[in-house]
């Protein structure tokens, strides 16, 4: 089902070569697979209330989180071979996906960091798993899904919260006024992904006297705009890691130590 792909390594341009690790980010991107592996179960059982409210808990979460981060490993298999073909729409496309898997870690984390009472956090994981927005006579089920821009704001939230940590008041409040850097990342991915102006930007060049020239591949553009498709990828899998860590660290999780259900990726 999940091939892990690895990248093809390329050059890039001469102007930025010397202030890019590529080959790091290479090696990092395809270590994906192999840093978040232990958080991923199967053969879950959704525990009832003939059980504790805690193992009610812990299996639903571990349901939630489990098949997120198998999308993700999904969603980033798609990535590196649009990549390799230097396919920027279907990679573009893909990323802003991609990008929604932290949100839903994001708004998790900040939840069960935030509220002890399981009768609220329940229903809440239980709309992230089952939720649909409105679609008219095809729409499924009746639970409405969480705003992904909502999932979002609760994402920079945790992570701002984080950065607070051991920091004098001034300095808290300087951190929480600044720009929610995640949501801003995500609205110029959506950008080259929507059909706009940024989004066409792989697929020709205005050439002098007003000429616009469809590009025949995308090989210059992949050389030298590394920030504009990396910048995002390399931000999705540092917050998906770190999120992912903190989930199961949580008082109430403690690494689902109340259920014994066995890895996706066996060890």
């Amino acid at each position: 089902m999940y091939n892990n792909t690895k990248i093809k390594r390329y050059q890039l341009s001469e102007s930025i070569r010397d202030k890019v690790d590529s080959g790091g980010d290479f090696d990092y991107i395809d270590g994906f697979k192999a840093s978040i592996k232990d958080y991923i179960y199967t053969d879950i059982k959704m525990t009832d209330c003939s059980e504790s409210i805690e193992k009610a808990f812990q299996s639903r979460l571990q349901l939630l989180q489990s098949e997120t981060l198998i999308r993700c490993l999904m969603l980033k298999e798609g990535m590196v071979l649009a990549l390799n073909n230097n396919n920027f729409p279907t990679y573009y496309t893909t990323l802003k996906s991609f990008l929604e898997i932290p949100a839903v870690l994001g708004y998790v984390a900040n939840l069960i960091y935030s509220d002890s009472d399981y009768e609220k956090i329940i229903p809440k994981i239980n709309t992230l798993h089952l939720g649909n927005r409105d679609s008219g006579s095809l729409t499924t089920g009746s639970i409405k899904a969480i705003n992904v821009l909502t999932m979002f704001k609760q994402l920079d939230k945790f992570i701002k919260n984080i950065a607070c940590n051991d920091k004098s008041e001034k300095e808290r409040e300087e951190i929480l006024e600044k720009e929610d850097v995640i949501t801003s990342i995500y609205y110029d991915v959506c950008n080259f992904g929507h059909t706009n102006f940024n989004a066409n930007l792989s697929i020709g060049v205005l050439r002098k006297n007003d000429i616009w020239e469809a590009k025949k591949d995308s090989t210059g553009y992949k050389e030298e705009l590394w920030s504009f498709y990396m910048t995002g990828f390399l931000m999705g899998i540092d917050v998906i890691q770190i999120i992912s860590s903190l989930i199961s660290k949580n008082k109430k999780v403690q690494n689902f130590n109340l259920l014994n259900n066995p890895y996706y990726f066996k060890k």
